[in-house]
């Protein structure tokens, strides 16, 4: 489940606020944090902004921390009466355009969608490369692989094991998957720095494709808050399909009996890696946490 944080100013922005809480895991701005702040803490966590209120408020809100379109948060505007759900930052890398949809469908409202790939049902380069884990190495380069779709024009494009070239901007696959288990309520700051033991931002930026663990982990916040800081998916296996996953495993009867299964990150892990993944960290344990890494060999590329 996607986790968003929502702002609200009426009394009719927090019913609004209510109904998506049917729909997402839902953080609201605490009445004793500044806009501002709380603002800038989205931000660095790369999560989900939801402004109910004027375009205006938001537009002048998140200015001072705009950086990137591939590293900033999405950003949704929801007028206080839920007639219009409105991306006004990173649609595509982000997201924004599709959680603009998700919002529209659970609300009844209008998602009003202003990028000319979108509403021109046109190939979006950075679209493709979220979809499917593809780091892209020159962000400059998105508007030129546009602007050719956008005329009509045939993309240049070449496939390799190693990379996707469209019009000259290289895509790298992101190979690296990360399985992680944890007791209930591990928050964020704790993954994030057992993470960090093995592996820095900057790597992971470039690297990681997923993260995984087991289904009775799918509303874990501490584990969908580190997916949405690296801006990565969250899959989750069921205990049978784990169970399928073939290879040797160091396996605990305390978390068999407790979820189902005896190893959740080194199978998780390598269930996502698919036909012909490695494991490539075995399981490594502490203060209630478990990692393993995996690498995916073949891509099924989605376009």
């Amino acid at each position: 489940m996607l986790l968003i944080r929502v702002v609200f100013f009426t009394d009719n922005g927090k019913k609004i606020a209510d109904k998506l809480n049917k729909f997402f895991i839902v953080e609201a701005k605490p009445e004793e944090s500044s806009l501002s702040d709380w603002t800038k803490d989205c931000f660095e966590m790369h999560l989900p902004i939801v402004f109910i209120g004027s375009t205006g408020i938001a537009v002048r809100t998140i200015a001072p921390f705009i950086s990137s379109k591939l590293k900033d948060s999405p950003v949704i505007v929801i007028d206080e009466l839920g007639q219009n759900v409105i991306p006004i930052l990173s649609g595509h890398f982000g997201g924004a355009n599709e959680l603009a949809n998700i919002i529209g469908k659970a609300l009844g409202a209008d998602p009003v969608i202003t990028t000319a790939t979108d509403i021109n049902n046109v190939f979006a380069v950075d679209v493709f490369a979220k979809k499917n884990g593809l780091l892209i190495t020159d962000k400059s380069l998105i508007k030129k692989v546009s602007a050719k779709a956008l005329k009509g024009e045939a993309l240049d494009i070449k496939e390799s094991e190693d990379e996707i070239v469209i019009e000259g901007l290289r895509l790298i696959p992101k190979r690296l998957i990360l399985g992680i288990g944890c007791k209930k309520g591990k928050p964020f700051e704790e993954l994030k720095v057992f993470v960090n033991t093995f592996y820095e931002d900057d790597e992971l930026e470039k690297n990681l494709y997923a993260i995984a663990s087991i289904d009775v982990k799918a509303e874990e916040i501490g584990l969908i808050k580190l997916a949405e800081y690296f801006g990565v998916p969250f899959v989750t296996f069921s205990a049978e399909e784990l169970q399928l996953v073939e290879g040797e495993f160091e396996e605990s009867s305390f978390v068999k009996d407790k979820v189902g299964v005896g190893n959740v990150c080194e199978r998780a892990a390598l269930s996502l890696a698919g036909e012909n993944g490695e494991l490539i960290r075995n399981k490594t344990a502490k203060d209630g946490m478990t990692l393993a890494a995996a690498k995916r060999t073949s891509m099924n590329l989605v376009w």
